[in-house]
């Protein structure tokens, strides 16, 4: 999907509501927060797009694409669902699919417990050169994809590169 920038005010109430919704813990409230006074006050206060993903897993057999084009990631929250199964999210430099998760792949995180939530922010943006695909697998090494009921939801937030 192309970019679809919008006034940061709206991005940053859709990231409340999606945290409200997926019960996000205290600290990942924090660091929205911390992140959207951070672009507001000295980061040019920047258009962003707020993008969902749910069960980025083996139905979805390439990856969900997030963004098909060059932009950077401001942030991404996600949550694993209520299943013991290890699941790891890639997050690669890709417009298409994960197959090139041996060369793409700009983060892993690690979702090994039940309702295990994670974080990631960067107020300058982390630069993805063609695009973003997120994709779940259950080794981190991007051998086996996770089962739709072992992968995480949340959501990212990019802006133009």
């Amino acid at each position: 999907m192309a970019l679809s920038l919008e006034n940061s005010n709206l991005v940053w109430q859709k990231t409340k509501i999606a945290l409200d919704a997926l019960a996000a813990g205290p600290v990942a409230n924090a660091a929205f927060r911390a992140l959207k006074e951070k672009l507001a006050g000295v980061g040019g206060n920047p258009n962003l797009q707020f993008i969902p993903f749910e069960g980025t897993a083996a139905d979805d057999a390439s990856g969900t694409i997030l963004a098909d084009v060059a932009c950077k990631v401001y942030g991404i929250y996600t949550k694993k669902t209520a299943t013991a199964t290890d699941a790891y999210l890639a997050i690669l430099d890709d417009a298409t699919d994960d197959t090139g998760v041996a060369t793409d792949v700009r983060m892993i995180l690690p979702l090994l417990e039940a309702s295990h939530e994670i974080t990631v922010i960067d107020p300058a943006g982390i630069a993805m050169g063609t695009g973003v695909v997120a994709k779940s697998y259950t080794d981190w090494d991007g051998t086996t994809d996770s089962s739709a009921g072992d992968a995480p939801n949340g959501f990212i937030i990019i802006g133009a590169a």
